[in-house]
């Protein structure tokens, strides 16, 4: 959903202290303003490939986030997909290999979830470090959907998986524009793609746009968006995860001075929470203040337990009212009422705890890469009386 003008341009006044202006945003998203067809949701961090981040204003307009609101990450440059003329196949490890085009696979029986997607770098530039590799996201690499397609496991059956199959990996029409450059392969293991894992044909109940993945991509519910492979082709059924860059070296909680192949690597969401009211520098008039967000988690069952907010930058804590249904790997809303203690500079905290028992931590621990970076979300605003 777009910001109406009015909350864009002041919106923008209230971070002009961090270089937010209608030239961050997408050329498109600029047009589409200069139109009168509503102020853009997006800031551009990368022009080319895509990097563009969903505003906090923005993702606190609904429960899901609208597909030109919806946070873009590539890797490469979006490819050119003719849809009438898209296959995809279902090879490796089976006893009946397929070969499906857009109509067989809508064809098939489907499945409607409702899931988070969270880019493993959310939050990189917020880390207290001096230098992390990778685009500079700060709070918007994330976006809830209503996603559509086809369940994983409907194809590996149909395939016929055979016993010493143990990862599927999903190849991409994606690739990089210098031929020594490896291309971006991920691989998740068989039980989970059989538990949880959609192919994807639509979103918001329209079929998946070019830039999100469309005609056709990987849902990974619970992991981060790394994992959701765009632009998927083939599907390949194997008896050893991938050995590809992005698998082997990349995607790893690599501590300063530490060795990538033997760093854990990035997988589920850790929980987190993000305050969407209000917003960073707003004046509001006391006494109390609702704090409104998301809270949304990938761990265990893939649900959120408590939240809890503050005024005091985290020295007390209060637990908020959880609404909504408690979806699997799909972010939660929640409110809270604080009562500072005195006027002026209010620093607001949120923190949450997940169905494993796991809270956000206050500052979470510093990686190379700036994975998983779900330290608590601190807003300051001016509390007037």
């Amino acid at each position: 959903m777009r910001l109406s003008r009015r909350q864009f341009l002041a919106y923008g006044a209230r971070v002009g202290a961090l270089g937010f202006a209608l030239s961050a945003v997408p050329a498109w998203a600029r047009e589409a303003a200069a139109a009168g067809l509503g102020a853009p949701a997006l800031i551009e961090r990368n022009a080319w490939p895509e990097h563009w981040e969903t505003t906090v204003a923005a993702l606190g307009q609904g429960a899901t986030t609208a597909n030109d609101a919806f946070f873009v990450r590539s890797h490469f440059p979006v490819p050119t997909v003719d849809r009438a003329s898209y296959r995809l196949e279902v090879r490796g490890l089976v006893r009946t290999p397929l070969t499906l085009d857009l109509a067989a696979l809508a064809a098939l029986p489907a499945t409607r979830i409702r899931a988070t997607l969270e880019c493993a770098g959310n939050g990189r530039g917020l880390f207290p470090i001096a230098n992390t590799s990778g685009t500079q996201w700060e709070r918007g690499a994330v976006g809830t959907a209503d996603w559509g397609g086809v369940p994983l496991s409907l194809l590996l059956e149909r395939a016929g998986v055979l016993p010493e199959a143990k990862h599927v990996w999903f190849e991409a029409a994606d690739h990089a524009t210098l031929p020594q450059a490896p291309p971006f392969l991920r691989s998740i293991p068989l039980t989970l793609a059989r538990e949880r894992g959609v192919i994807a044909l639509a979103m918001n109940g329209r079929p998946l746009p070019t830039r999100h993945g469309g005609p056709v991509r990987a849902l990974v519910p619970g992991w981060y968006g790394m994992a959701w492979a765009k632009w998927v082709t083939r599907i390949r059924v194997e008896a050893a995860p991938s050995d590809n860059h992005f698998m082997a070296k990349g995607y790893r909680y690599s501590p300063v001075g530490g060795d990538p192949r033997t760093s854990p690597p990035v997988e589920a969401m850790r929980v987190k929470s993000l305050i969407t009211s209000p917003l960073e520098g707003t004046r509001l008039a006391g006494p109390s203040i609702e704090v409104r967000g998301y809270a949304w988690s990938g761990a265990g069952d893939g649900t959120v337990e408590k939240v809890q907010v503050s005024a005091d930058g985290g020295g007390t804590f209060y637990d908020a009212v959880l609404e909504g249904e408690n979806t699997p790997y799909a972010w939660r809303a929640f409110r809270g009422r604080v009562t500072p203690a005195a006027r002026g500079r209010v620093v607001l905290s949120a923190r949450a705890t997940d169905s494993t028992n796991e809270t956000q931590p206050a500052g979470a621990d510093v990686n190379v890469g700036g994975y998983g970076n779900n330290s608590w979300h601190r807003v300051s605003v001016h509390v007037t009386g």
